[in-house]
């Protein structure tokens, strides 16, 4: 029973083991799924602002339309003004590649933790099953082994009985023997009494 008893609370601090371990990973996944709602809302942010410049952007296009009568004097300005205009565009669609290359990146390591932690959990689920069914196997060996055992104490008092029996017989039968034997000692020492007797009172005639 004590073994038993031992085994149940073993198997459920490992339970409790498993269940701490589980939130852990949940609170894990948690965090990361944060993480990811952060980086999406910053790459919203990033292309709002990547459309204020496109609007900003052609907000200048129709102010150059509107100045065409001065193209001859700002044509240089227009031209280096567009080779800034598109740099920078190049670097915010660089800086948006980024982003996207980095969500898409945080992304697929969201994915594969959440793989390996499901993987892990089943790995463990499975574990614990195996746990189970070995302790399960070993209770019932161990049970085996009491009821053998309880029948071979059964066996064995029944046997002692019998031994008792026996032995509480032999020494009825020794008590009879010791008394006919006193009984004997107690005769031939009577008659080597009345024998020396007998033969003190011949001596004296």
């Amino acid at each position: 029973m004590i073994n038993e008893n031992d085994s149940l609370d073993s198997l459920k601090m490992r339970l409790k083991s498993v269940n701490k371990q589980k939130l852990s990973k949940e609170r894990e996944v948690l965090q990361l799924r944060n993480k990811e709602r952060s980086l999406t809302e910053e790459l919203r942010t990033t292309r709002a602002e990547v459309d204020q410049l496109t609007e900003c952007l052609e907000h200048l296009k129709n102010q150059i339309a509107q100045s065409t009568h001065q193209i001859s004097m700002i044509e240089m300005c227009k031209v280096s003004e567009d080779l800034k205009i598109e740099a920078h565009i190049d670097v915010l669609n660089e800086h948006l590649r980024g982003f996207q290359e980095l969500f898409e990146r945080d992304q697929k390591e969201l994915e594969n933790r959440i793989k390996e932690q499901k993987e892990k959990e089943a790995k463990q689920l499975e574990e614990l099953r195996e746990q189970e069914k070995k302790l399960a196997e070993e209770k019932e060996r161990q049970d085996r082994e009491v009821a053998a055992i309880e029948e071979e104490c059964e066996a064995i008092e029944k046997e002692c009985t019998v031994l008792k029996k026996r032995n509480n017989a032999i020494m009825l039968k020794l008590r009879k023997r010791l008394l006919e034997v006193e009984n004997a000692r107690r005769e031939v020492v009577k008659r080597n009494a009345a024998q020396l007797s007998n033969n003190n009172e011949d001596t004296n005639k």
